[in-house]
């Protein structure tokens, strides 16, 4: 269920002196959500893998035993998936997840080398508290599954209005919305009780293990990892991450309307511009 996607026009002009990017995606997603994120870096003629997190289909494709499958995935099995394809690299990648995948990066981070970690609008780790009142409502009756570690998660579009895409057009929310699929009770479950249980949590994030530079980036309008969340998380790294608040923006930072900005500071942050007039 790996998908690698090399710009096949980059040509002489790629630079094979850069890492790999390998690009994880959140709850409720699949590879394809993370299209305009994907084209941006093959634009800048880097290679590109999208990877699909086990047990990750579209809607359609579910049957009674694949849901099974799914709804008692954990963390870990997602972590290990993303360290099993980063050690089969010739040289350790640029790692971007975007929400609980961008949690999944940082555990994924603590155990094998990255180049360099973006995380987008990124799950709370353990002792972060991310449940407040806006995300309980985006969650919805996900929450009040039980047992929730046997079930699976999935989100209506007035969810996706409320809380994942609120500063979205309606054609974009109404287009996440259908392209949504299933998510693991199990993982969310785990994520849901990281503030509880703290380092004995399968999302605690051992920050000292994580060497490499760090960026973060975050909407302000963020319902379901709000902006306070990024800053938990970039006070965890200290002088090793740099935050990027984007004003008004939603949770949606890997395509739409703040695209252009959220694209701009990742360029800039990877010093694209530099090596390209150098």
């Amino acid at each position: 269920m790996n998908s690698e996607n090399v710009n096949p026009e980059a040509g002489g002009d790629s630079l094979p002196q850069q890492p790999d990017v390998v690009l994880v995606h959140g709850m409720w997603s699949l590879p394809e959500t993370l299209r305009e994120l994907h084209d941006a870096f093959v634009a800048m003629g880097y290679g590109v893998e999208s990877l699909c997190l086990p047990h990750h289909y579209e809607k359609s494709a579910y049957d009674d035993d694949r849901k099974a499958r799914l709804a008692s995935a954990r963390l870990e099995d997602y972590v290990d998936h993303i360290v099993e394809r980063i050690r089969q690299k010739s040289r350790p990648p640029i790692l971007v997840g975007h929400s609980m995948g961008a949690l999944l990066a940082q555990l994924a981070a603590a155990r094998v080398p990255c180049e360099r970690l973006v995380l987008l609008s990124s799950a709370a780790p353990a002792g972060i508290n991310g449940l407040g009142l806006s995300v309980i409502r985006t969650l919805g009756r996900n929450l009040w599954q039980f047992p929730l570690w046997k079930a699976v998660t999935e989100v209506t579009e007035a969810q996706v209005r409320y809380g994942i895409a609120n500063a979205q057009s309606p054609a974009l929310q109404q287009h996440i919305a259908r392209n949504c699929t299933y998510e693991s009770g199990m993982a969310t479950w785990q994520i849901s009780m990281g503030l509880m249980l703290r380092s004995r949590s399968s999302a605690h994030v051992d920050f000292s293990r994580i060497q490499c530079p760090v960026l973060i980036i975050g909407g302000t309008a963020d319902r379901i990892t709000p902006i306070s969340i990024q800053r938990q998380i970039a006070n965890r790294f200290r002088g090793q991450a740099t935050l990027i608040e984007i004003a008004d923006c939603c949770h949606w930072t890997i395509g739409g309307e703040f695209f252009p900005q959220i694209q701009s500071a990742i360029h800039e942050w990877l010093g694209f511009k530099e090596q390209q007039a150098g």
